[in-house]
């Protein structure tokens, strides 16, 4: 008997898969062509109409779910989560393609992108990849003569918290660079021993900490400058001066 009843609930499952595969599967369908569609846009780099076809992906997707799906439940939300995170690397890779970063418009489109993602949606992007974008604006600016700006963008590429050392060294040592021509003497002081914990022997950092050293007249610290961290530079700060 309990056989029987086992047959007629697989029989039944099996007809409730069909009735779900025959209502879901025509959008499903779409929108993996779609998203097959991006996919091969994106291994051309053409990044713009590669949105295009993600965006539809990603309606279809969504358009799947709304027909409350039961078996294929799992698989359809794997997909929009595949989806949504190659859409974002996508429209991330079209704001910074060709020279966009190199004008006030495509810098402020990038910001206003990233900014504008959720906690989620950010961790798709790789930090690298939004560090070293800050990092070239920065430059760009800092060529430009435009510290200002130049500073406010290598702050960014910090806040990033990137974890390649080479690319928070760059920012802190121009950052350094940039206080010391203002006069911040302190903060640049700080900016130069963050510098040293990345690269003990970066020659031009010490040099400007030598620098700011005589300038803020406490040059006989100059040993506890170069072996602190920047947390201990900044207490030592307060404590001589």
């Amino acid at each position: 008997m309990e056989e029987g009843n086992n047959l007629q609930e697989k029989l039944r499952d099996m007809e409730e898969w069909n009735e779900e595969r025959a209502r879901i599967k025509p959008v499903l369908d779409r929108a993996v062509e779609f998203h097959n569609k991006a996919r091969h846009e994106v291994y051309w780099k053409n990044y713009e109409k590669a949105s295009e076809f993600y965006r539809e992906a990603i309606k279809n997707y969504k358009a799947t779910l709304n027909l409350t799906p039961k078996y294929y439940l799992n698989d359809i939300l794997e997909r929009v989560d595949s989806v949504i995170e190659e859409h974002i690397n996508t429209t991330f890779n079209l704001k910074i393609s060709a020279d966009r970063l190199t004008t006030e418009y495509g810098i402020s489109d990038l910001v206003s992108f990233i900014e504008g993602l959720n906690p989620e949606e950010k961790s798709y992007i790789d930090s690298y990849s939004i560090a070293v974008s800050y990092l070239k604006i920065a430059d760009i600016y800092y060529e430009e003569d435009n510290f200002n700006k130049a500073y406010e963008f290598y702050k960014r590429v910090l806040d990033v918290q990137c974890d390649r050392s080479f690319v928070n060294t760059d920012a802190h040592h121009k950052m350094g660079k940039i206080l010391f021509y203002k006069k911040r003497y302190k903060e640049a002081l700080v900016s130069f021993v963050s510098v040293l914990s990345f690269d003990k022997n970066f020659s031009e950092a010490i040099d400007y900490i030598d620098k700011c050293l005589k300038e803020l007249g406490i040059y006989k610290y100059k040993a506890r400058f170069l072996s602190a961290t920047p947390n201990e530079a900044k207490k030592l700060i307060m404590e001589v001066l």
